[in-house]
């Protein structure tokens, strides 16, 4: 069925709806907070606008970030988003999700440590930088590398990926890591969400070895490398996570062993605990797979007819974040979906932050759509929904479907 799309005309409206459908979102008429600053590991983040990682497709051929790539991120440390978590960088060349994709190695480390330079030197006040260290698993191209055999999400021709090619990702997430550092990240984040191979471990539940099966089985490979990465100096470590990945029992991560789409993030919840005793500084919470559970990742208003209504998937990832600050009070907790909120993305973020439920307020498609927005914030203004994000998944089908450079496909010439 089709649900109520995004018209809501103020705050009471908005809360109006929220309350119709059961759900809590934590807004607030004052987003003052957002300015204020935050202190990660003796670092002062600038303010509370998080610019969340989108693959841009457009770095040169060896993995190096081209001058368009480097252009973007000048932009959004220029309107003044405080920490930007950089798109995806993978640690070896077969994980690759296209032949566009950054790629981090000892041969364009002076690429990525120009790029830092230039974006910071960009910005008003220096943001936090976190650089997002992956391997694509099944989204690798040219040759898909899976976890399990899932029927869920079917990959012809994929490569099942052996214990042995396994133990040695740990060596090369550990290398990556320490490169980022040398280019001069103030973080380093270990991709778990979304899909992606580490996230899809954490379901392999029916994989035999020493990577399958049991909890502690299919969590191993993140915790073996982040207990590796506490040997390197002046690394503060983050993980991005998925709480729930909208795929049923056994195939998906976080739901309900009875069969159901229903959440149960208690896994989720018990590893973020493990993570903060191994000295996991920072959390960037998500939910969803791309290729099946769009909705649970990215609410929207067009597209394919979606279960529940787009803000109840909001209102999932904010509580899934305020889970995971119940149990790693002393970590930095960022927030997901905020986008679909338009104008009161940052009422949301305002009053979550001010509740204690989370530290740092993310938005990805809208910092795409408008990468002004932090700068509209933080000046007290309230961006014109005409110029935000209309959820119309178009960026994502540019980079996903097509293979082709990032950009907002409504109106994205006016939008620089």
């Amino acid at each position: 069925m089709r649900y109520r799309p995004f018209d809501f005309a103020d705050l009471a409206a908005l809360r109006a709806e929220a309350t119709a459908l059961g759900v809590e979102l934590p807004l607030s008429g004052d987003t003052a907070i957002l300015a204020q600053p935050f202190d990660l590991d003796g670092r002062q983040i600038p303010n509370r606008l998080l610019a969340q990682p989108i693959e841009g497709f457009d770095a040169e051929e060896d993995g190096s970030p081209s001058r368009r790539s480097i252009a973007r991120y000048q932009q959004l440390a220029r309107n003044g988003f405080g920490t930007l978590w950089m798109e995806s960088i993978s640690v070896n060349a077969e994980g690759r999700s296209n032949p566009r994709q950054l790629w981090l190695h000892k041969k364009n480390l002076g690429a990525f440590r120009e790029m830092l330079d230039l974006v910071r030197a960009a910005a008003p006040t220096p943001p936090y930088l976190v650089a997002q260290l992956t391997h694509s698993g099944r989204y690798s191209k040219p040759r898909p590398i899976c976890a399990f055999d899932n029927p869920r999400i079917p990959k012809e021709g994929a490569h099942i990926v052996t214990d042995e090619e396994l133990d040695a990702l740990v060596s090369q997430y550990v290398e990556a890591a320490a490169l980022a550092v040398r280019a001069g990240f103030d973080a380093v984040d270990i991709r778990a969400c979304h899909g992606y191979l580490i996230n899809e471990l954490f379901s392999a539940r029916g994989r035999p070895g020493k990577y399958g099966g049991c909890f502690e089985n299919r969590v191993r490979l993140l915790l073996d490398i982040v207990g590796r990465l506490q040997d390197v100096p002046g690394l503060t470590l983050g993980v991005r996570l998925n709480i729930y990945d909208g795929l049923e029992y056994p195939y998906g991560w976080g739901c309900d062993q009875n069969g159901s789409m229903r959440p149960d993030p208690s896994e989720p919840l018990k590893l973020i605990e493990l993570l903060n005793t191994h000295n996991v500084r920072l959390f960037n919470i998500s939910s969803g797979i791309g290729a099946y559970s769009a909705y649970v990742l990215r609410p929207y208003d067009y597209g394919a007819p979606a279960p529940e209504a787009p803000l109840q998937g909001v209102a999932r990832m904010l509580a899934f974040a305020r889970d995971a600050r119940k149990v790693a009070p002393s970590a930095c907790i960022v927030a997901s979906a905020l986008s679909y909120l338009r104008e009161f993305g940052a009422n949301a973020a305002a009053g979550g932050i001010a509740q204690g439920w989370f530290d740092l307020a993310g938005f990805g498609r809208q910092s795409i759509a408008y990468p002004k927005f932090a700068r509209d914030v933080l000046e007290g203004r309230i961006p014109e929904r005409g110029r935000l994000c209309n959820t119309c998944g178009g960026c994502s089908a540019l980079i996903k479907t097509r293979g082709k450079e990032v950009r907002c496909i409504q109106n994205h010439a006016e939008r620089k």
